[in-house]
């Protein structure tokens, strides 16, 4: 038995104690149900006792740090907000190929998998293609797409095991990170090139064509400076159900230094993904139209650099973060390029011991180049396109915020801050205030309350770019016969510049509480109000254009059909929910990560014919019927020193809709998905490669994940890890 000198404040006393790395077998779960007679006179030595039993794997847990929440290194159990980290174990162990696959794994979280290397993430519903309510970051810099506000889930992507841990901050928080953090924060934050010293190599191959090998080598430059510099292949087939291949391609490096309170981090890299798929371009000016079969080469690519500075001193902290990035796209209805350049820094001041005064700003130049209309469009169509009127700008978002925390007592502190944020792509300016109270019951229980309003960063694809798909419309014959007959036609959603931003104010409240060593709980109850939401209009005279003659006067060829809808946002939705992760860890070889939430979204609009409460289609019904429950449970089994068995168990429960179409489909329902996931691992010893055999979807039949999507399927694969 190892032993440990300790100490643990309580209540503004501090105690030593001995805790001991062995990890004793009762089986609490059973005290869940008895133990929570909670009385306060009897509260501080049971607690204590509890503190001083535990072991240093228990103890790092209850004391897990995080970043996410307001800029800083702190406990979990300080923060007034709802977070949840996703461990690296977690992760490797899940068996995720994917950072998009493990979000799965956090309650709050939605993951839509559209094929086998795209995929819808959503934080606290409103799930759909382009979701543009959770702000998606990479070691805090932002990977969201300027195009449409969220984020192209391929082009996320490192190795895996480099991943110290995911934070998900659930919630508004617009006062420290500003647009886009509605719904939420999801940061991705790596290892230091410290911890990645030597050389890993991993391979892992399977079914539908699967092939990944990925490498890094971490290494000292000095004593104050370490690095690493890793690559990344990928090779697989896009679909379940067929070959199109895709092909992903990565590499970066790292490098950190640390002298004294100076702290710097240097990041850069890149990606190339290519998927290719059958294709068909259109010729819509000759007469008959053409057709010309060809191949889609769909490639993104992208690179970026950044350099973050920090320095700790006795009374302020100060960082400064400065990132770049340029990525593209020739995907049809996203096709463009777009490059950031990001400055932020911020102060942060210890006032008194009771107060701390956080304070910041930033700004951020973005330059779009999208693709253009031209006099004769309709000669060179693809089923899919967007074309703008102002192709080529760049648009300015400047942020000033501060925060004050302050610690009214042993018991409670408190959390106020407002951000000022203005976007010159609309010329709007917005305020984005949060209060916060956390009431720290005991070491092992607290509670947390707060309320907040944020918004979302406007985008270039709903406000100045118009998105097109072919299709046949079905018309009286313009020559009088009497019958009717196809003609071609273009469904246009335009883009609408004098929209306002899309904003959410959300209450929620929360309690984590640790029962016994091996058994943690934190629950969180939310209302949010959204103002604003994205939806297509359609106005008094949508056709025009008909039998090539068009509203302007203009004559277009083939009896050319054209429709238009507009993005509005007259749509407002109330969204509440209830969610839990669980984590309970009863024997030193096993783990049992749950989570499960319930989410419930009542969108509302009126003006409008997608508005009624018959309509068949638009963004109000997509809204109301998304599925409402979801649960998570991760086992985690380590048999013995060398093997290892865990399984991942995921559930989404079905959407019922009265909707149908005259075909006699419901568009809008779907049933239940249920999937399990399992992972055998094998490692003779450190120094030996570990052996991992994964099985996603177990004797799953092929199934979509969300209605009129692509299927998927189970998938077996080999991978094996090295590092020396």
């Amino acid at each position: 038995m190892i032993k440990f000198l300790h100490s643990i404040t309580y209540l503004g006393n501090v105690y030593p104690v001995v805790i001991t790395a062995r990890l004793s077998f009762p089986f609490y779960f059973l005290a869940l149900f008895s133990s929570i007679a909670f009385a306060h006179a009897d509260k501080q030595p049971l607690e204590l006792n509890t503190l001083i039993s535990l072991s240093l794997d228990e103890l790092s847990n209850i004391e897990t740090t995080v970043t996410s929440a307001a800029k800083k290194s702190q406990n979990i159990s300080e923060v007034p907000a709802a977070i949840y980290v996703i461990s690296s174990e977690q992760i490797i162990r899940s068996g995720a190929r994917s950072v998009a696959d493990a979000l799965a794994l956090a309650p709050g979280v939605t993951v839509n998998k559209i094929s086998e290397y795209n995929w819808q993430v959503s934080i606290r519903g409103l799930n759909e293609v382009l979701f543009n309510k959770a702000l998606v970051m990479v070691d805090g810099r932002s990977v969201f797409s300027p195009l449409m506000s969220g984020t192209f889930w391929h082009t996320v992507d490192m190795v895996m095991s480099d991943i110290d841990r995911i934070e998900i901050l659930r919630g508004t928080a617009g006062t420290m990170w500003g647009g886009n953090a509605t719904n939420g924060v999801i940061n991705i934050i790596t290892k230091s090139s410290k911890e990645t010293l030597g050389q890993h190599l991993e391979i892992a191959a399977g079914e539908h064509n699967y092939q990944e090998v990925s490498y890094r080598h971490g290494f000292t430059l000095n004593e104050n400076t370490t690095a690493r510099i890793f690559v990344k292949g990928v090779k697989s087939d896009y679909y379940y159900d067929n070959d199109d291949p895709w092909r992903s391609y990565r590499g970066g490096f790292r490098s950190d230094y640390q002298q004294g309170s100076n702290a710097v981090t240097l990041q850069f890299g890149g990606y190339h993904n290519v998927s290719e798929h059958d294709w068909e371009n259109y010729n819509l000016a000759t007469t008959p139209p053409q057709l010309i079969p060809t191949q889609l080469v769909d490639y993104s690519r992208g690179g970026y650099i950044s350099v973050d500075w920090f320095q700790n001193n006795d009374k302020t902290d100060y960082e400064m973060h400065i990132w770049a990035d340029s990525n593209s796209k020739v995907e049809p209805s996203s096709k463009g390029q777009f490059s950031t350049l990001n400055f932020d820094g911020l102060t942060r001041t210890r006032l008194t011991d009771s107060h701390e005064l956080t304070t910041g700003g930033g700004v951020r130049l973005i330059h779009r180049n999208v693709a253009p209309y031209t006099d004769d469009y309709y000669a060179k169509l693809e089923p899919i396109g967007r074309y703008s009127n102002d192709p080529i700008n760049t648009d300015a978002i400047y942020n000033l915020f501060t925060q004050l925390e302050s610690q009214l007592s042993d018991n409670i502190t408190t959390t106020l801050g407002v951000k000022v944020e203005h976007f010159t792509l609309n010329n709007t300016t917005e305020i984005q205030p949060q209060a916060r109270i956390t009431y720290q019951y005991s070491p092992l229980q607290q509670f947390w309350a707060g309320i907040g309003r944020a918004v979302v960063t406007p985008a270039s694809v709903e406000s100045l770019t118009d998105g097109y798909r072919l299709g046949k419309v079905i018309a009286a014959d313009h020559e009088g016969s009497g019958y009717y007959r196809y003609y071609d036609g273009l469904f246009f959603t335009m883009g609408n510049p004098d929209m306002k931003n899309e904003s959410v104010v959300t209450l929620d409240a929360g309690h984590r509480i640790s029962l016994t060593p091996e058994l943690n709980i934190d629950s969180t109850v939310f209302f949010s109000n959204y103002q604003n939401l994205r939806m297509l209009e359609t106005g008094s005279e949508p056709w025009i254009c008909a039998y090539g003659q068009c509203n302007d006067g203009t004559k277009l060829p083939n009896n050319l059909f054209i429709h238009e809808t507009e993005f509005g946002d007259r749509l407002n939705a109330n969204s509440y929910g209830f969610e839990t992760a669980i984590r309970w860890h009863p024997h030193q070889d096993y783990i049992l990560n749950t989570s499960y939430s319930f989410i419930n979204t009542e969108a509302y609009c009126s003006g409008n014919m997608s508005c009624a409460d018959d309509a068949m289609s638009g963004a109000k019904a997509t809204y109301n019927h998304q599925p409402a429950h979801y649960l998570s449970v991760q086992s985690l089994w380590s048999i013995n020193a060398n093997w290892q068995f865990d399984v991942w168990f995921k559930h989404k429960s079905s959407v019922d809709s009265d909707i149908t179409y005259g075909d006699g489909s419901k568009p809008y329902s779907a049933p239940e998905v249920t999937t399990v996931d399992v992972r055998l691992a094998w490692q003779k010893k450190p120094s030996w490669p570990k052996v991992e055999f994964i099985i996603d979807a177990l004797n799953k039949a092929p199934y979509s994940d969300m209605p009129n999507k692509a299927r998927i399927g189970e998938t077996a694969y080999l991978r094996s890890s090295w590092d020396f």
